[in-house]
C-alpha cells in the first residue's frame, strides 16, 4: 500500500548520532501534520502524531508529551521507570513538578519553563526528581506542536545523562587531592583563589597567597630514596594541615612546593605571623621510618589587593619573593615588593629576544611519532616548537611560550608554526608518506575572528590536504564563548580538519559540554600517564577517560608513555594510540621518514 506524504515523513525520520529525532525534521512535520480541516485529514493527523510518538519512544525512549500550560498528557514507559513514578502520578500532573529548581541552573530553569509555557523549541539540561527523591539530570529538548498557526502541545524529549555527570564528578574529585598527602592539589588552589578573587572584588576584601618550597628536599630524595621522600612529605603535610580553619587552606602545590591560602581580610601582621610558625615548625626534626630528619623551608607572600589583583600575578609574586628569600640564604619568609626583581628581569631578557627571534623566524619545528596500539604502525605526529637562542641557549617551550602569550608575540609564531607544519604534511605526502599532522593552537590563536580564515588561507598556499590536519585546542578553550567555539569547530570541520582536545584532565573537564562539540579525538595529559603503573587514582582517571571517549566516539591517545608496563596497561582498557619517549622523543623533520622506515614499533612497544 502507498504511504501518504505525512506516513513517509514518520517511516523516513532522519536520526540525530544519538538516535534522537533532528529538530529540523520536527519543526516541519508539526506543521505539515495538520494541513486541513476535513475528517480524514485529522484521522491522518492522529494516526501520525501515535507514529511519531511511538518512534520517538523506540528511539529516544524518555518522551513526554504536555498542554501548552504544562499538564503532562502522555508520558512513555521508559520515562515512567526512570522516574519511578506511576502512570497516574504523572499524567495529569504539572510537568514542572518533576523539576528540582533548587539543583538546576537558574538559566536553564528559566529557559525551559518559558518555551513549554509560550511555545519555542530549546535545548537544556534539566534535573528530575524521582519518587525516592534522588535526582536525574536529562538533557531535554522542547518542540512545540503546532496546528492552523496554533500550539496545541509540546513534545518533550529526553535522554538520560546522569552517568555522564556522576562520572564527570568522580574525575573532578580524583583531579582535585593530592594522593600521596590527601590535600587539595595546585588544581584545587587556582580554582579556589580565582574564585575568591571574583568574589572578592566586589567586597573590597584582602587576602593573602604563602608560597612555601622545602630546602634541600632534592638531598634527601637522592640519598635515602623516593619512598622516604615521600615519607617526608607525608610528615610535612600532617604538620602543616594543622594550620587549616574556616579562613586558611593548604595545598599541596607540586613536589615539594606548597601553598597557604588565607581569606576574609588578615592584617599582614598576622600573615607574617603565619609564615613564621611555619618556620619555626621545621626547626623541630621530622619522624620518618625512625630516622629524624632535619629539613628546613623558604616561604614567599604576595597581598591581594595591595601586589596584585589577579590569581597568576599572585601566584608569581609569591614564587618570585620566596625565590628571593632563597637567594638570601632559605629557612626565610619574604613578602613580595615590587623591587624583587629576580625573575622579571630575566623574563624582560627573555621577551626581547624572543621578539628578536619572531622577526627573524629563529625557530624549528620537531615531530614526535604518534603510535596506534592496535595496529602497531605510525598513524600521526605532533609538531612541537623548538627555539635556540645564541645567547639564551635552549629555552623551553614551558618558559618562552608563556611570555609569547602575554607579549601578544604568540600571533605570528603560532602563524608560523601552522603554516611550517602544513608544508612539512604537504612534502611528506608528496613523497608517499602519508600521515596526521597534530598542531596545537594556542587559546588567543584560537579565540580569533579570523583564525579559521588564516587556516583557510594556509592550506591554499601549502597544498596540503586538510584531511591531514589535526588542530589540537584545550579544554578550557571550550569554555570561552561557548557558541562562537562552536561555530569555529563546526567550520574547522567543514573543511575536512580534525579536531583533538589536548592535555585532557588538566582543565575544566566538563564532560557534557564536551559531547556537544565536534570533537574527534582527547590526549590524555602525560601527568596522569607518568605514574599510572604505580598509582591507583590515575589509574581510575585515566580508564575513566578512554571509556568515556569512547562512548562519545572519540578517539584516545596518551601522552607520556614511556615504558612497556604503560603499554600493556593501555592495551588492556583499549586505548586507541600512544606518544612518548618509549618509541621515540621528537624529532627534526629531516630524521622522520628514515627513522619510522628503521624502527618497527611492535619491537618497542612489547619489548
Amino acid at each position: 500500500m502507498r504511504r501518504s506524504p505525512i506516513n513517509k515523513d514518520v517511516d523516513d525520520a532522519p536520526l540525530n548520532k544519538n538516535r534522537s529525532l533532528s529538530p529540523e525534521w520536527l519543526k516541519i512535520l508539526s506543521k505539515r501534520i495538520l494541513k486541513g480541516d476535513s475528517w480524514d485529514e485529522k484521522e491522518s493527523f492522529l494516526t501520525s502524531s501515535i507514529s511519531v510518538l511511538k518512534k520517538a519512544v523506540e528511539d529516544i525512549s524518555l518522551v513526554v508529551v504536555t498542554g501548552p500550560d504544562g499538564e503532562v498528557t502522555y508520558a512513555s514507559e521508559e520515562y515512567i521507570q526512570t522516574m519511578q513514578f506511576d502512570q497516574e502520578e504523572i499524567v495529569g500532573k504539572s510537568y514542572f513538578d518533576r523539576i528540582d529548581v533548587n539543583t538546576m541552573n537558574v538559566t536553564d530553569c528559566t529557559v525551559l519553563t518559558t518555551a513549554i509555557k509560550e511555545g519555542y523549541d530549546i535545548k537544556v539540561e534539566s534535573r528530575h526528581q524521582k519518587k525516592n527523591g534522588s535526582l536525574a539530570v536529562l538533557e531535554t529538548a522542547v518542540f512545540p506542536l503546532v496546528h492552523s498557526g496554533m500550539r496545541f502541545a509540546n513534545l518533550i524529549l529526553h535522554q538520560d545523562i546522569t552517568p555522564l555527570k556522576e562520572a564527570e564528578e568522580t574525575i573532578k574529585e580524583l583531579v582535585t587531592v593530592d594522593v600521596l598527602t590527601g590535600l587539595k592539589n595546585r588544581k584545587q588552589f587556582e580554582l579556589d583563589l580565582q574564585k575568591m578573587i571574583t568574589s572578592y572584588q566586589s567586597l573590597s576584601k584582602s587576602a593573602a597567597v604563602l608560597f612555601i618550597d622545602l630546602d634541600r628536599f632534592k638531598y634527601y630524595n637522592d640519598t635515602l630514596g623516593h619512598f622516604t621522600g615521600d615519607k617526608l612529605i607525608e610528615e610535612i603535610s600532617k604538620e602543616l594541615v594543622l594550620f587549616e580553619n574556616s579562613q586558611v587552606s593548604v595545598y599541596r602545590y607540586g613536589g615539594d612546593e606548597f601553598t597557604i591560602l588565607m581569606r576574609n581580610e588578615p592584617e599582614r601582621e598576622a600573615v607574617e605571623s603565619v609564615a613564621r610558625k611555619v618556620l619555626a615548625r621545621f626547626q623541630k626534626p621530622f619522624l620518618v621510618l625512625d630516622n629524624e630528619l632535619f629539613i628546613t623551608a623558604t616561604v614567599g607572600i604576595s597581598l591581594y589587593p595591595e601586589t596584585g589583583v589577579a590569581s597568576t600575578p599572585l601566584v608569581q609574586q609569591s614564587e618570585i619573593a620566596m625565590q628571593h628569600a632563597k637567594e638570601r640564604g632559605k629557612n626565610h619568609y619574604q613578602v613580595y615588593e615590587t623591587s624583587l626583581r629576580t625573575k622579571r628581569d630575566e623574563r624582560l631578557r627573555i621577551e626581547k629576544r624572543l621578539r628578536k627571534a619572531t622577526e627573524n623566524q629563529q625557530f624549528q619545528l620537531y615531530y614526535q611519532p604518534q603510535v596506534d596500539l592496535k595496529e602497531n604502525k605510525v598513524v600521526g605526529f605532533e609538531a612541537l616548537l623548538r627555539w635556540n637562542d645564541e645567547k639564551l641557549g635552549d629555552v623551553s617551550p614551558g618558559v618562552f611560550i608563556p611570555i609569547a602569550e602575554d607579549s601578544g608575540l604568540i600571533f605570528p609564531i603560532g602563524d608560523w608554526v601552522l603554516e611550517q607544519a602544513c608544508y612539512q604534511a604537504k612534502q611528506w605526502y608528496d613523497k608517499g608518506f602519508s600521515t596526521r599532522m597534530g598542531i596545537n593552537i594556542s587559546p588567543k590563536q584560537f579565540q580569533r575572528p579570523d583564525f579559521v580564515g588564516k587556516v583557510k588561507n594556509i592550506i591554499e598556499k601549502t597544498g596540503v590536504n586538510p584531511s591531514l590536519l589535526d588542530l589540537e585546542i584545550t579544554e578550557n578553550d571550550l569554555l570561552y564563548n561557548r557558541d562562537e567555539c562552536f561555530k569555529t569547530l563546526k567550520r574547522l570541520k567543514d573543511i575536512g580538519i580534525q579536531i583533538s582536545i589536548d592535555d585532557f584532565g588538566t582543565g575544566y573537564s566538563s564532560l557534557s559540554y564536551l559531547r556537544r562539540f565536534p570533537i574527534d579525538t582527547l590526549k590524555i595529559d602525560q601527568s596522569f600517564i607518568r605514574e599510572v603503573i604505580e598509582n591507583t587514582n590515575d589509574q581510575a582517571i585515566v580508564t575513566s577517560i578512554i571509556q568515556l571517549a569512547h562512548n562519545m566516539n572519540m578517539r584516545v591517545i596518551a601522552e607520556g608513555v614511556e615504558t612497556a608496563e604503560m603499554v600493556m596497561f593501555l592495551n588492556e582498557r583499549n586505548c586507541d594510540e600512544m606518544q612518548g619517549f618509549l618509541y621515540s622523543k621528537a624529532l627534526p623533520a629531516d630524521n622522520v621518514m628514515d627513522f619510522v622506515n628503521e624502527k618497527e614499533p611492535t619491537a618497542v612497544l612489547h619489548s
